[in-house]
């Protein structure tokens, strides 16, 4: 009968056994190195994108600082110019044309920025937001979808910064037209009161982030800032800086003293 104890290679089973260790141990290490490099380089395209990403960001945060800084003036025009409408007779009493190099000619003066993802989804479609960690991938996500509908609220704004030109010609006015352009300037008013809050929400997204930019790129931002120079130049009341750059919580937490005691 054929017996398996009676196998016997050439140089013993010591030998065979540290052959195989050695082939494990072989494996195993090219394995280990495999995923280190793997990891290194994951690592190295993760510091990259978010290098990427924090400078984008940080153009998001210098955008937001602007648009609460000259909210009140564009509180203030949009005032102006529905006090006109409403004290306008049979006849719009024409709303005064503004100029600037950049812009020929107009009556309301309102930021115009856009908000660059390009960073963002370039780290989504290489598989880097993946490595993120939960939190920063969380923070991000959801600063970039309120970067989308800012995008879309710019957009409007734009056809609005057209239209409000009709406040400058002296057209008749009927009760239909009066409604339609007081109509007009209410939804741009909420649309500057949303992107104002949005704003706010947006600084706390980056500050949660870490991802504040250098003071210096803030102040100047703002103090280019062509809506700016044009509230300063017409005296209309705008925010500090320092209120400007105030978060603004963009999630919901009761103050302590409002919690119900426990039963």
């Amino acid at each position: 009968m054929f017996r398996l104890s009676r196998l016997k290679p050439p140089h013993g089973w010591n030998a065979v056994g540290w052959e195989l260790a050695i082939v494990t141990l072989g494996v195993i290490i090219a394995l280990a190195a495999q995923e280190w490099a793997d990891d290194l380089g994951w690592r190295s395209r993760t510091v990259s994108a978010t290098a990427a990403i924090s400078r984008e960001v940080g153009d998001h945060y210098a955008a937001s600082v602007e648009w609460r800084v000259v909210t009140p003036c564009l509180m203030a025009q949009i005032d102006r110019l529905q006090a006109r409408l409403l004290a306008s007779g049979d006849q719009l009493d024409p709303a005064p044309v503004y100029s600037e190099p950049a812009f020929p000619g107009f009556v309301l003066r309102i930021p115009s920025k856009e908000y660059d993802s390009s960073a963002w989804q370039a780290s989504i479609a290489d598989g880097v937001t993946a490595h993120l960690s939960p939190d920063l991938r969380a923070e991000l996500s959801e600063h970039y979808q309120q970067v989308s509908v800012r995008s879309d609220m710019t957009q409007r704004n734009g056809t609005s910064y057209g239209n409000v030109f009709s406040l400058s010609r002296p057209m008749p006015l009927d009760p239909a037209a009066r409604l339609t352009l007081m109509q007009l300037l209410d939804e741009l008013r909420g649309r500057v009161m949303y992107m104002d809050l949005s704003s706010g929400q947006l600084i706390e997204h980056i500050t949660r982030a870490k991802m504040v930019p250098d003071e210096s790129l803030t102040t100047e931002a703002v103090r280019l800032s062509g809506t700016r120079l044009f509230c300063a130049d017409q005296h209309f009341p705008m925010r500090s800086l320092r209120e400007a750059e105030t978060p603004i919580p963009y999630k919901y937490s009761p103050h302590p003293s409002a919690v119900l005691p426990a039963s």
